[in-house]
């Protein structure tokens, strides 16, 4: 059973992931509970001056550290070859009282401060910080206790876990920012939802875009149109939670609103297409991005001409693109419904396509600039 001074260091060092400027005393503590005299996280590349921090109530032994005495460092000798050495090393195992003597590290730096031979361990956790938990043993007694160096390593693994809980919020904090700048940015209406479907921000034009139809309710984008509603959750759940080992998700779904002018919806998963889930974000954010028919769309006919579309092909297309449903589009470009049904099947064949929201993806993703097709 752990003893209160211990539980009260563990809730202290989970403290330090919210606010760094806790370290120094927090290790102090630590460092006095393991039998030492200070304490210190040493990231194993140096130039990552975020992992830096010390026990010391003055700066002065991290700055004689990181400015030259790191090159006298037996450590960094002792593992020369590894780049992410792992595990407990111990400098008593490498390391013999006549060299220490001899040592600038240790006569010129660690006695100044009173301080003797050191224990670390070296965390190289594939998602998190690589540094190391590093004690130092006071002058005459160099050797740890069995009791003290369990203690060090289960202390040491609360450091690592709040360290990478510190990392991980830092980069929270900067991707968060620009996906706000991204989504301000962008002309469309335009919300970034978070992992649980609602809405972390949205810019002024989808806020201009609410109404008819196009609510934000219980913090989520919604329709009040029940099979819209439905079609919408479903486009914002896929992106955000594709199966795995499954074909990409539908991203574009045409929803229809009260006043009967559709809607184009596109959810877009900041993730990528792979299933390697070590390259993905801890929590998967996506970009919700709406399109009004009647918005102006570049004319691409030109373009599916180039593919093989007949002309009136390339106008039915153009208008599906537009936002208009097949029946409207139909009747804008002067067809019967059943004739555009045909058509449709037929720009799928085309275009290598099965769907109106993939032929929608496809043809926004078009060059808008070709020149005419020959006759």
């Amino acid at each position: 059973m752990l003893s209160d001074a211990v539980n009260a260091v563990i809730g202290d060092i989970y403290c330090c992931a919210l606010d760094g400027s806790l370290w120094q005393p927090t290790l102090h503590t630590l460092s006095r509970l393991i039998g030492g005299v200070g304490a210190a996280i040493v990231p194993t590349e140096l130039h990552d001056s975020s992992l830096r921090f010390g026990s010391a109530h003055v700066p002065e032994s991290d700055h004689i550290y990181y400015n030259h005495m790191w090159r006298h460092d037996p450590y960094r000798t002792h593992l020369a070859g590894h780049p992410l050495p792992e595990g407990e090393v111990s400098d008593i195992s490498f390391l013999s009282d006549e060299e220490m003597a001899r040592s600038p590290y240790y006569q010129e730096f660690l006695n100044r401060f009173d301080a003797s031979r050191t224990n670390r361990f070296y965390f190289t956790d594939p998602s998190g910080p690589h540094f190391a938990f590093s004690i130092q043993r006071p002058l005459g007694q160099p050797h740890e206790t069995d009791a003290q160096r369990r203690l060090r390593l289960m202390l040491g693994q609360h450091v690592c876990r709040a360290l990478s809980m510190s990392i991980a919020g830092q980069q929270a904090n900067v991707l968060a920012h620009g996906f706000r700048e991204l989504c301000a940015r962008l002309p469309n209406p335009t919300a970034v939802v978070g992992q649980d479907g609602r809405v972390l921000f949205m810019n002024d034009a989808m806020e201009r875009m609410l109404g008819d139809g196009v609510i934000h309710v219980d913090g989520r984008i919604t329709c009040s149109h029940r099979a819209s509603a439905r079609q919408l959750d479903a486009l914002v759940h896929d992106a955000l939670h594709p199966a795995p080992d499954a074909a990409p998700p539908e991203r574009f779904v045409m929803v229809t609103c009260p006043s009967g002018r559709p809607l184009l919806a596109r959810a877009i998963p900041f993730l990528p297409d792979g299933r390697d889930t070590r390259s993905r974000p801890a929590r998967a954010m996506a970009l919700l991005a709406l399109h009004r028919p009647g918005s102006d769309m570049p004319d691409v006919t030109d373009a599916l001409r180039l593919l093989g579309l007949n002309h009136s092909e390339a106008r039915l297309v153009q208008q599906v693109a537009n936002g208009f449903a097949l029946k409207e589009a139909a009747r804008n470009i002067g067809v019967s419904d059943h004739y555009a049904r045909t058509m449709l099947r037929s720009v799928y064949e085309k275009l290598d396509v099965n769907s109106q929201g993939r032929l929608v993806a496809f043809v926004r993703d078009l060059p808008t600039a070709c020149p005419p097709p020959r006759s």
